[in-house]
């Protein structure tokens, strides 16, 4: 067989020709491939309130990582922990990871193209709007750097499947950078890291935004706590709606510079938080499927109180519990925090059912059939590695992803 490929442009569509001839014809039979990058559909669905997923940018695996644990196999260290190598293999390949559950796709790089693709085409097929990103700024500190680096990855993705997304900040970056004498007043950081978000994020057209304001939670306040601080810190940026973690607010007479609070892990499960919703501008709801931390396994700490899953049972408490009372916003505890268990993601112990759980509630039509698509995606880009008109196809699945053409997307993975 003798190929041929030709490239080049007509109406923004990628076009390919592919001549081939079989010895054993006396014609050449000519096959047209095109790849057309459809825009991102909008997923119908029952449920209102926007939700979207906690996400964890910090996951390294060797061919990408920033930050290797040079004595693993230059795994990240999230991967990893204290003790914990993924260059260790069982008889069926699953790698020691510092998790109790395994991602079905098995561990991965949060910059990793690959990834990225299949993960916001999982997104956009489980109903949600979009995706809060753990985020530390850009101040100098430790591996922090790496988060930064993996958010800005995600973010081209996110566009292309048409979710959108959000920040929270880890202030105690902070903290950790004036400890360490790397910055020499935590309020001013604080001012250029605010800046910096207004310039590279608050003006994206994707960005989450209430009232017509852009949305910034605070994983915290872990470094600045008084509010003249806190309203200095936003005096050079246009007005935002600042959301803490529950009860800062009152706890550090925050009145002026916080609008809101969110739910986070123990205030999912019971009507506490969500009986003060009155007391805030913005209320935040939270929903999780369970609690499982690793930290004593791995050498990070005594850990954390457990909370068990019910057989999906907590999920679908907690998310009811959150639908129930008038709030803004649902975040789902969380995307991929595999250290501490809460993960919605695929996994080899749960599959597809938390996202599945997602997709009842919000009330769309997709299932779990529709959320391996996306996992094949991922698969056969693996197998299919170097094999450029293949993946010239593989593309053209994922563009049927997003514009939510699954049958399209189905048919063309199952030729290859």
């Amino acid at each position: 067989m003798y190929l041929i490929a030709r490239r080049f442009r007509r109406s923004g569509s990628l076009i390919f020709i592919l001549w081939t001839w079989f010895s054993c014809q006396k014609n050449p039979t000519e096959t047209v491939f095109e790849v057309v990058s459809y825009p991102a559909a909008q997923v119908v669905r029952t449920y209102k309130t926007p939700v979207y997923l906690h996400y964890m940018p910090w996951f390294e695996s060797p061919e990408y990582a920033e930050y290797p644990e040079r004595d693993k196999g230059n795994w990240g260290a999230h991967w990893t922990m204290a003790n914990r190598n993924p260059q260790i293999q069982d008889a069926a390949g699953k790698r020691q990871i510092a998790a109790h559950y395994y991602p079905l796709i098995g561990p991965y790089d949060n910059g990793e193209p690959n990834y990225l693709e299949y993960a916001v085409a999982c997104m956009k097929l489980s109903g949600v709007d979009g995706v809060l990103i753990d985020f530390p700024g850009n101040t100098p500190v430790y591996d922090w750097k790496l988060l930064l680096d993996h958010t800005n990855a995600l973010l081209p993705w996110l566009e292309k499947a048409g979710l959108r997304f959000g920040l929270v900040y880890e202030d105690k970056a902070l903290d950790n950078a004036y400890t360490q004498g790397i910055i020499s007043d935590r309020v001013q950081e604080a001012r250029q890291v605010m800046q910096y978000m207004q310039t590279s994020y608050f003006s994206k057209p994707n960005y989450l935004q209430l009232d017509g304001k852009p949305v910034l939670l605070n994983f915290g306040p872990q470094a600045i706590f008084q509010d003249a601080q806190w309203n200095t810190v936003f005096s050079l940026i246009p007005d935002i709606q600042f959301v803490t973690l529950p009860y800062t607010r009152q706890n550090y007479q925050l009145h002026t510079s916080v609008d809101g609070e969110f739910a986070w892990v123990s205030e999912t499960i019971d009507d506490n938080f969500y009986r003060n919703a009155s007391k805030y501008p913005i209320l935040i709801g939270g929903a999780m499927p369970g609690f499982k931390d690793f930290y004593q396994e791995g050498g990070w700490g005594a850990g954390y109180t457990d909370y068990d899953d019910e057989g999906g049972g907590l999920f679908r408490r907690t998310l009811e519990k959150a639908a129930s009372y008038p709030i803004d916003l649902l975040q789902i505890i969380t995307w991929n925090d595999f250290g501490e268990g809460t993960v919605v993601e695929p996994t080899r112990e749960f599959g597809y059912a938390r996202l599945e759980q997602i997709q009842r509630f919000v009330g769309v039509s997709y299932t779990a059939k529709d959320l391996e698509l996306a996992v094949r995606l991922y698969q056969k880009r693996k197998e299919l590695r170097g094999d450029s008109l293949k993946n010239l196809q593989l593309d053209q699945v994922f563009y049927y992803l997003v514009s939510l053409q699954t049958d399209k997307a189905k048919q063309l993975l199952d030729r290859l």
